[in-house]
């Protein structure tokens, strides 16, 4: 018996009143400008007016989330007040007085939930902390205070991680086990994931992984002011309270959708009136339209988060019309990201290269940094507990029309199979203890020139590794797509808005164009 679905699809996007040529136009707009665009929902007068998926982009597969988990964060905060575990004016130091010194800490002592979850801590946290080491909680309290705490907003996702510590103390119990039967199971959300702490403490601020549709079901029933399938999920009164203006943002960013308010863990829209969002790196977006009973989803791999919510505003919520049964639809679909083609094979070095190892050397500047080159890029990890990296021990074995690539990354032994017939291959690879589904793609440039993409279905890049011999040796030439170059020049402009202290803003921001040579580090070596 097939199973039913958690909302009725819409037989065309016009009868629930969403306009498909305009969001056809939306499609055009984001291909004209290169966003990349992943997936796309929007539910319009409780139906599913469309979904679109950018392939191998697919519906089952999980996407990051970055910091669309904060709004789980808040949400799991906002299950235990309801529930009598502690109140938005709890302070924090009352839940580990163990974190006193022997000196009073006036800050520590001021420091509230409310405060954390309105990024309004007063404390600055560094970006590139080492999340390897076991000391997240120490390292957070031992960060700078640059005001009194619940005075003024400066966006910190380690604030999350304590208010995870809050969930797992007060509550004695995870956050995904605590959210479980109150939020994923009422929703349907099958196979959420959450990165952890070395302690098994959530991120909180990032690191979840959903489907697009698990974004939609959960901005769905925001939307619904927290009722879904008929039955209150989340307390109407928390929804209305994480998502009204609880800090003003005004000053804390250049973009314009960034600066009209922060409710808890949810953004206010400069775009569109009476409208909020989660919001993740990369343009993960779950947007509720009050005005229009309307919610719009998606998740990609686009840079440039403010030029893609302009996009959006160009056609939302234009595309919101009267409902209209009999008005003629337009087909919406993204056309595939494009896969290497199928081309001469160079069989005389498959023929020498096949099942043998190539030892890679180990790039010194880069292990410095902390960002080993890894086949899941840098622009996909960048705060996680168990970094991946360092390429090495990689074997090939060729086939017909199809190729096995083993490799080793620190204690991960991983192989693919990729296609070289223009077609992709599936396969699963675990990197920094990570499941991600892959597809792949291969083709020689040049006789002695093999270039191999791999793509992560739940990251945001693809890794582009291209590999060049001459006898026995051997040249690996890592890159992405979206380009690290393109996304250091972004961060620049952010990292100014995530670091308070002037001087250390300036140099991190300085640096960063010269840390891309260094970043996709070329890795030479032999043939055994």
């Amino acid at each position: 018996m097939k199973e039913k679905n958690w909302l009725p699809y819409a037989k065309t996007p016009e009868e629930v009143g969403v306009s498909s040529k305009v969001m056809s136009e939306f499609i055009d707009r984001c291909l004209e400008l290169g966003k990349e665009v992943h997936s796309f929902t929007i539910i319009r007068n409780n139906k599913i007016a469309c979904e679109v998926y950018r392939e191998p982009f697919n519906k089952e597969s999980n996407h990051m989330m970055y910091s669309v988990s904060k709004s789980f964060t808040s949400t799991a905060i906002g299950f235990a007040i309801d529930e009598g575990y502690f109140n938005i004016d709890t302070r924090f130091v009352e839940i580990f007085p163990e974190l006193r010194g022997e000196k009073l800490d006036e800050y520590l002592e001021e420091l509230t939930i409310e405060d954390l979850l309105s990024m309004r801590s007063g404390k600055e946290v560094s970006p590139f902390l080492d999340k390897t080491k076991d000391r997240w909680l120490q390292d957070i309290m031992a960060s700078n205070w640059i005001s009194e705490p619940g005075t003024e907003f400066l966006y910190v996702s380690e604030n999350m991680y304590l208010l995870c510590c809050v969930i797992h103390k007060m509550v004695g119990m995870s956050v995904m086990d605590y959210l479980k039967p109150r939020l994923f199971e009422p929703l349907g959300i099958k196979n959420p994931f959450w990165e952890t702490c070395p302690r098994g403490i959530e991120a909180g601020g990032w690191g979840m992984m959903l489907t697009t549709e698990d974004l939609a079901k959960f901005t769905y029933c925001y939307q619904q002011k927290g009722k879904f399938g008929g039955k209150q999920i989340i307390p109407e009164w928390w929804v209305e309270e994480a998502t009204k203006y609880h800090s003003d943002t005004s000053r804390s960013t250049k973009d314009s959708d960034s600066r009209v308010g922060y409710g808890y863990c949810f953004w206010m829209n400069g775009g569109c009136e009476n409208s909020y969002r989660a919001d993740g790196m990369f343009c993960q977006f779950g947007m509720v339209f009050k005005d229009y009973d309307a919610v719009f989803c998606m998740t990609g791999g686009e840079i440039s988060e403010q030029g893609m919510r302009d996009v959006i505003w160009e056609f939302l919520p234009r595309a919101f019309i009267e409902p209209d049964k009999k008005a003629e639809s337009v087909e919406l679909k993204f056309p595939p990201f494009e896969k290497l083609p199928k081309k001469p094979r160079s069989f005389a070095l498959e023929s020498r290269i096949d099942g043998k190892t190539m030892k890679l050397s180990k790039p010194i500047m880069v292990n410095i940094a902390g960002y080993p080159v890894s086949v899941v890029p840098l622009t996909a990890l960048f705060m996680e507990s168990d970094k991946a990296g360092n390429i090495n021990d990689v074997v090939m074995n060729f086939k017909e029309d199809e190729m096995l690539m083993s490799w080793a990354e620190g204690d991960e032994i991983n192989s693919v199979t990729i296609g070289m017939d223009g077609e992709y291959r599936w396969d699963k690879i675990v990197i920094g203890q990570i499941e991600y589904n892959t597809c792949s793609t291969a083709c020689w440039n040049t006789e002695n020139e093999l270039e191999i993409h791999i793509r992560c279905i739940e990251a945001v890049a693809e890794r582009i590794l291209k590999f060049k011999f001459n006898g026995d040796n051997v040249v690996m030439r890592p890159s992405s797509n979206p380009h690290i170059g393109v996304m250091a020049i972004t961060l620049q402009e952010s990292v100014k808005d995530i670091i308070k202290q002037k001087f250390i803003s300036t140099a991190v921001s300085k640096a960063l164009p010269h840390l891309v040579p260094f970043v996709d580090a070329v890795q030479r070596g032999k043939i055994k």
